[in-house]
């Protein structure tokens, strides 16, 4: 299944009867295939594409561990016989909720000086400066919970999924920070420092055996923040901030060349299930997950074990 890519599309000939079993069949076979052939999923996407919600699903469905990137209510790690890692994880979560909201601070505060100071003024370089510290500390963050996790999956019994990927913090997010808002949030130099930290640290760190990436249009992705509230991601009236509307704008084109710039650099040559979000519901709609679970028995399991 290498180098494998598959969209997910439903399957419309499936007749309301089917669906009980044509659900729990897919899930017994994922089920019994990843207890047994222990398997890494790293779940991508763009801010408000479902990541989390489908790592749940996944976990619960098939008895996966999951590991989450934010220890909001609903988003709590789900590890099967292994409860000294959750104070780590926990530690290490919160830290980073804490320096995201301190970052999404920093962005707000930027365009804020930006309306009233001329590019190179005192107060511009000052908000300039604390961006450019604030982008470098949550890639760091992250990283750190990107390490402990991806440290900790081998030695999870059965499979592990994760809510994100330190391939996309570098190929998507870091590129964006640094070559695609107004002027760049992630210099040069920090993103030698965060490739330097990849290299050191993450080569011989567990990979994935299957990335699953969310797409969306825009406008479904800020529909989905809108929704569900969390408190960094709000500005008041049920809007978001227009620091964060930039970043997930930005993001979506990302997103695009991400696959081809992991296989460019090496980091990860295995299958990739593609899922577009605003047209498989696989939250609300049974016959969309469906289609979801037997996407990720096609580039996963060897027809021979179905059989």
């Amino acid at each position: 299944m290498t180098d494998s890519i598959l969209a997910v599309r439903e399957d419309p000939s499936i007749k309301r009867h089917e669906i009980a079993n044509r659900l729990t069949q897919v899930e017994r076979r994922l089920l019994t295939y990843l207890s047994k052939n222990q398997t890494l999923i790293a779940c991508c996407g763009n801010i408000g594409a479902g990541k989390s919600s489908l790592v749940k699903l996944l976990a619960y469905s098939t008895g996966m561990n999951a590991l989450f990137e934010l220890p909001d209510d609903g988003f709590e790690d789900h590890i099967a016989n292994n409860p000294s890692l959750f104070p780590l994880l926990a530690t290490a979560k919160h830290s980073a909720k804490r320096t995201l909201g301190r970052y999404y601070g920093a962005i707000n505060d930027f365009i804020a000086v930006q309306a009233k100071a001329k590019a190179g003024s005192a107060a511009w370089t000052a908000a300039k400066k604390n961006l450019e510290h604030a982008a470098l500390d949550i890639q760091h963050a992250y990283l750190d919970l990107r390490k402990m996790q991806l440290q900790a999956a081998p030695h999870l019994q059965a499979s592990t999924c994760i809510d994100g990927s330190p391939l996309a913090d570098r190929y998507a997010f870091c590129e964006v920070l640094h070559r695609d808002m107004d002027v760049p949030y992630l210099t040069a130099d920090a993103l030698d420092v965060i490739d330097a930290r990849l290299q050191d640290e993450f080569r011989s760190l567990a990979r994935p055996g299957l990335v699953i990436v969310l797409k969306s249009p825009v406008d479904y992705l800020l529909q989905n923040i809108r929704e569900r509230q969390r408190d960094e991601e709000q500005a008041g009236d049920d809007d978001i901030p227009e620091g964060l509307s930039r970043l997930v704008h930005a993001l979506n084109g990302r997103y695009d060349s991400f696959v081809a710039n992991m296989r460019a650099t090496g980091w990860y040559r295995g299958p990739v299930l593609e899922i577009d979000v605003s047209e498989i519901d696989f939250v609300s709609n049974v016959r969309h997950l469906i289609a979801v679970y037997e996407g990720i028995e096609a580039l996963l399991v060897p027809k021979e074990f179905r059989a």
